[in-house]
């Protein structure tokens, strides 16, 4: 079965777009069009939520095209590929598999990136690792207040205004899911029962910022990649809209992440928590 070799399963705003963008640039790890590929999370989802994705990849699709890429120099098109993915088995295990059985990821290394599988429940995690028990598991872990508050001024940016009432503020904490895609204390011990050590890699984020080469030079180890001179590794890929955020928006969210900062410290020690911000 053609399956991936590694997925990194987040967390949110902790640099997964930074880290597609490079990885994309080596010749010898090959990763879908489709940066998030969104298979385990909504594998299970409703025909409502399946027809939003379907309608994303299209627009992927007619994007990736008008940008010259669809018959780009790695074989087969790339918007050809991706209006295949919105066809009828979207989202079925055939369909998951046919994305990894690509003819250019053969002889490379093939990963994907979806950051929301770091919140899977553990019934989804003990799936996929039936389907997938050799795929190795990446997740760069971000300062919980930092990492949250990246999420809510990305909630407030997606809104397209440009000022917020407190009801407004309060609709962004609740959309940010904190309690979910943030939550270390309650995903990683899933992740780390399920997921032997040795095919589990944890970093910090503060190398995304301070050490980019090296952390490239640890994944591409780790998946077994053959290393690469990357292009504009200190630059930031995403860049969310600059936003204004009320001081009680922020003591609210550092209320919300003061646990998950006990359990990081708590896990893996303090120097470690330093290292994440």
């Amino acid at each position: 079965m053609s399956q991936p070799d590694f997925i990194c399963i987040g967390a949110q705003k902790a640099g997964t777009t930074w880290l597609y963008e490079m990885l994309a640039q080596n010749p010898s790890i090959w990763l879908p069009p489709l940066k998030e590929v969104h298979y385990f999370d909504l594998r299970n989802a409703g025909d409502k939520a399946k027809e939003k994705r379907r309608e994303h990849i299209l627009k992927l699709a007619g994007r990736t095209e008008r940008r010259g890429k669809g018959k780009g120099s790695e074989g087969e098109g790339k918007a050809e590929f991706l209006r295949r993915l919105a066809g009828d088995d979207l989202l079925t295990e055939e369909w998951y598999r046919a994305i990894f059985s690509h003819p250019d990821a053969k002889g490379r290394v093939s990963g994907e990136i979806t950051p929301a599988y770091f919140a899977l429940d553990e019934e989804d995690i003990v799936y996929f690792r039936s389907l997938l028990p050799n795929t190795k598991v990446i997740l760069i872990v971000r300062e919980p207040h930092e990492r949250n508050m990246s999420q809510v001024k990305m909630a407030a940016a997606r809104s397209k205004r440009d000022t917020f009432s407190d009801d407004d503020w309060n609709t962004f904490l609740d959309k940010m899911v904190v309690r979910d895609r943030g939550n270390y204390a309650r995903n990683l011990p899933l992740w780390q029962k399920h997921v032997p050590a040795e095919q589990l890699l944890i970093l910090p984020f503060s190398e995304v910022r301070n050490n980019p080469v090296g952390l490239l030079r640890t994944i591409e180890g780790f998946i077994g990649a053959q290393p690469h001179e990357y292009q504009a590794a200190e630059e930031q890929v995403h860049k969310t809209k600059p936003v204004t955020v009320p001081q009680w928006v922020s003591d609210k969210v550092r209320e919300l992440s003061a646990a998950q900062k006990d359990y990081l410290i708590s896990t893996f020690g303090a120097e470690f928590y330093e290292k994440t911000r």
